[in-house]
Order: structure tokens, then sequence, then C-alpha cells
């Protein structure tokens, strides 16, 4: 009979296809994963991978086995998580990755409430500056959802709409455009910038509706670059430059007097922030309850209080 261990090594092997790498992201001893597959293609009777140099690739066989091994290892899953619900309460884990905005801001709050309703689920939220990071842990199975400021690259994830995020543009509380009720896109060019890193959803947003509006956006004068938009905002804080910002990232600064909000003329920066996840992947029952709970008015009641707005 064959094993969900050897399933899931075999899921392994064909993602990375390399029985190496399959091996560390198991934790297993490469021979051990080399046995696993012998031992497979054994029962099976056939061959289910090819060698190519250092590499390996899924033959015939196995190309018809992955999907079948897919949908076991999910009711693998289902199984366990049906069975220890039989002792009073849904229970599961979710590991969760993201990049930095949401992860910081929306996502402590959104799993606290969630967990006030399901208090045997246990989370793992993995934050990554680029969004790329946090896409391939999805697609590499290590985490179940990915939440994004913008779609995914890779067309082999599925996502959907969670919340609307607006950027603002954040001077010192003593910018000499601090008392204005506006600026002029123009304006834009002659400020010291406060950036995030080049691969950041922020970031390539802002730029984008800035050169939109006819700058020439290779000229800002950035004077800093930044990992993480609390860093963004401190050096704003202390005259380091203006920047864009998420609206979450700034309410204690705002409430501290520390930062003042600017209008910009016909500029108005809008995003969907989404969730994302690997059709591929297993959905357990602790999975659609944290998705149903994000789309539920009690989900959307969480946000909206982080995002101040009534």
């Amino acid at each position: 009979m064959i094993g969900a261990r050897e399933l899931e090594v075999f899921l392994a092997a064909a993602n990375y296809e390399n029985f190496s790498v399959a091996a560390r992201k198991l934790h297993m001893s490469q021979p051990s994963i080399s046995f696993q597959i012998q031992s497979l293609e054994q029962q099976l009777n056939v061959q289910l991978f090819q060698r190519i140099g250092h590499r390996i690739q899924l033959t015939q066989a196995g190309r018809d086995l992955l999907p079948i091994a897919n949908e076991m290892m999910n009711l693998s899953a289902q199984i366990e998580e049906i069975m220890e619900a039989k002792q009073g309460d849904i229970t599961g884990n979710l590991t969760i990755g993201c990049t930095t905005t949401p992860g910081r801001y929306i996502l402590p709050a959104l799993i606290g409430a969630f967990r006030k309703r399901y208090p045997n689920a246990k989370t793992i939220v993995v934050i990554n500056s680029d969004r790329l990071t946090a896409e391939e842990k999805l697609l590499d199975k290590e985490t179940q959802f990915g939440i994004f400021g913008l779609p995914p690259k890779s067309k082999k994830l599925e996502y959907w709409p969670i919340y609307n995020d607006e950027l603002v543009l954040i001077v010192p509380h003593d910018h000499p455009w601090a008392d204005r009720s506006k600026i002029s896109p123009a304006e834009l060019m002659e400020a010291d910038w406060v950036m995030r890193e080049p691969d950041s959803a922020t970031r390539q947003l802002a730029l984008l509706h800035m050169a939109e509006q006819g700058l020439e956006i290779t000229e800002l004068n950035i004077a800093m670059e930044l990992g993480c938009p609390e860093a963004v905002v401190v050096a704003v804080e202390n005259g380091c430059g203006v920047s864009f910002v998420s609206q979450v990232a700034i309410q204690r600064s705002l409430a501290l007097n520390r930062v003042r909000t600017i209008p910009v003329e016909g500029l108005s920066i809008n995003r969907q922030i989404l969730m994302a996840r690997n059709p591929n992947g297993a959905r357990t029952r602790i999975q659609e309850r944290f998705r149903e709970f994000i789309e539920s008015g009690e989900g959307q009641q969480v946000i909206l209080n982080i995002l101040g707005t009534p």
C-alpha cells in the first residue's frame, strides 16, 4: 500500500526537480529520498522520473500520478483535520506568507480576531520583503496563503481581493508643504525622497502613477532606500525626505503629529490587497474558515478599524 510519506516525497521531488533540494525541504537525507522514490516505483511497477544530468524530470507515468498524489495528500490533510475536530472544535495549522505592509499591520489583528472564534488554530506568518520570495514559498507549498500588494506574477497561483488600500504622500510636520491643502505633481520633482527597496509593491505603484503624470521618475532625488514601512515613516519624521506609504503605516505618526499627509492634485493611488493560494496545495477546513472569516463582515470590520475608516 502506498503511504502518505512516499507521496509527499514524490510531490517534493516533482516540484523541485532535484532530489537534493527535495531532501533539504523535507529535512531528509538525499539517499532517503532516492530510496522512497525507488520504493514507490517498485510498488507501481513504473518509472516516475528520468535523470537529466543533476536534475530529474517526470516521465509520462509521473505526470499521470501528479494530480492523483496531490488529491490524496489533500484528502489526508482533511482526514486529520476532521478527526481532530471530533474532539470538539475546528483545529489545524495555517502558514501565511506576505509582504511587509499587510504582514505587519493587517494580519496580526485579523489572526487575533480569527483565533477568538477558533482558539485551536495555530498560525505562522512568514514576512518577506519582496513579493517574488513570498510567491516562491507559496508555489513550493511552504505556505498555504500569500497576501500581496500587487497580483502574483506566476500564472500558477489563484488570487482574489480582500481589501482596498491607499498610498498617501507624507511629509515631516515642519516641512514647507505641511500647511498646504494640496500640491501639484510637478512639485514632487523638487523633493528629497525616502523610498522602499526597488522590488517593493509600494514603490513600484507610486512610481507608476507619478510617471503617468508625466514626471521623469529617473530624475527623482532618492536620498534614502529602506526595507520596511516603519523605517520609511521614521525617516520622514526625522526630515530625511518625503514618501508615498500605505495609509495603515502612518496612523500612529499622524496621531502624534509627526507627519502630515498632503494631497497631490490629480494623483490618487489606490490598490487592492490580494490573497493568493496554490490551487494544487491542500485545502483544509481551517484554511477555508480563514478565507471565509476575512471576507465576512466581522473580518472586514477588523480591517476597517486598522485603516481608521468608520
